[in-house]
């Protein structure tokens, strides 16, 4: 699987009069591509790594968690960089504030990165990676929707607290979108949990396989 398809897709798809201009689709695209780039791709090298044993190589040798960790993240996380960077403009729609977009947008693939480096270090296999990688695809790429068609609190209350939470509601709300809104205090909390999930699962590993 090529990490730069998506964007490549997405970005002629912008061309098409009916998508281009369109918020929403904007949103849907760049959720896609930060699932694809900065999340499955990481958890099937990692479930790769496993299969062929490097990473438990890897750890007896000493290599530590934050080593480790960029060394995987790094190619995936430009790939998003060039696609919230550069999508905007593609599908024509103007960005009201551009230090609380990047935030947004840093934060989310952060948190898609976190998600990803835990099922690759959970996951027995490549294929196990695979499957739960695909399940965090399918809610990234379905609360959006939910939260287009639906007004109902307890909707809005799920995605607001999802870990795609901030991404949604900034491009549904734009100009009114502010840094206080709950969906930044869950994207926030989304963060540190991830952060000490992804770190108990290296240390798993590292357990595993002394």
């Amino acid at each position: 699987m090529c990490v730069g398809t998506p964007i490549g897709d997405f970005a002629l798809l912008s061309l098409i009069p009916k998508f281009h201009g369109n918020i929403f689709f904007l949103s849907t695209a760049l959720n896609f591509v930060y699932s694809m780039t900065a999340g499955a791709f990481v958890s099937m090298m990692i479930g790769e790594e496993k299969e062929k044993k490097n990473l438990r190589t890897l750890i007896l040798s000493g290599v530590k968690m934050y080593e480790y960790i960029l060394s995987i993240v790094i190619f995936p996380f430009l790939f998003s960089v060039s696609a919230f960077a550069y999508f905007p403009s593609f599908f024509g729609v103007a960005i009201p504030s551009w230090p609380i977009y990047l935030i947004i947008a840093i934060s989310t693939s952060l948190i898609f990165i976190l998600i990803n480096l835990s099922i690759g270090l959970f996951a027995k296999s490549q294929m196990h990676a695979s499957l739960f990688s695909f399940g965090a695809v399918m809610v990234a790429n379905v609360l959006p929707i939910l939260a287009d068609l639906s007004n109902t609190k307890l909707v809005k209350y799920i995605v607001d607290w999802s870990f795609i939470g901030a991404n949604t509601e900034y491009f549904i709300k734009l100009e009114q979108f502010r840094i206080t809104d709950n969906s930044i205090l869950a994207m926030l909390l989304w963060i540190v949990g991830l952060l000490i999930l992804t770190k108990f699962a290296f240390a798993w590993n590292r357990k595993e396989h002394v």
